[in-house]
């Protein structure tokens, strides 16, 4: 398993959405699948990596990430979950519509509502999982979230806006991509 460091979309990351704060690493895998098995190498190869990166999140002074493989744990997603770019959680106050957080970190909400402002739209979630994930091929992405109590990766993001980590494996082009979530203000 090594990094796609020559991937085109490491190119449009870094020119087009230079502002966006999550953390995407693309694997190659040429061994045999083994289901969670390989998701959890994924995601321990994934953490390694983003130790050698200056600025994981909006942290350009972040600590040596550690993993501890007895507190992992995941549940699968589906991809029609997974892509789902809308919330849909609005409530009614005194001064009208105001936006709820989700009950749980969703790849949209991840990408779409972080914190100081920094936003970037629909047009460009579809932009960047269309380079990503190849549409006809979605179906059979296998997805999982995992938990957040494994890596101290995730400790900024404990202390205000959340935590997300997500490994998905798609079988035709034989890699992973990782996508973390973990920011503070």
């Amino acid at each position: 398993m090594k990094e796609l460091n020559e991937d085109k979309i490491y190119t449009t990351l870094a020119q087009k959405y230079d502002e966006l704060l999550l953390d995407y690493v693309l694997l190659s895998f040429d061994e045999e699948y083994c289901g969670i098995e390989s998701h959890k190498k994924a995601v321990i190869e994934s953490i390694s990596i983003l130790n050698a990166r200056e600025r994981v999140g909006n942290n350009m002074n972040h600590p040596q990430f550690f993993v501890n493989e007895e507190r992992m744990y995941c549940m699968k997603y589906s991809a029609e979950n997974f892509f789902c770019d809308s919330n849909s959680s609005w409530e009614i106050s005194g001064n009208g519509r105001i936006r709820k957080t989700p009950s749980h970190m969703t790849y949209w909400w991840a990408f779409s509502e972080p914190p100081n402002g920094i936003s970037y739209s629909q047009e460009d979630f579809h932009k960047i999982n269309h380079s990503l994930f190849p549409v006809q091929f979605r179906k059979d992405l296998e997805i999982y979230s995992w938990n957040d109590d494994f890596s101290n990766y995730f400790d900024d993001g404990k202390e205000w806006w959340g935590t997300a980590f997500w490994s998905i494996y798609d079988k035709w082009m034989k890699r992973f991509i990782i996508i973390g979530a973990s920011l503070t203000d």
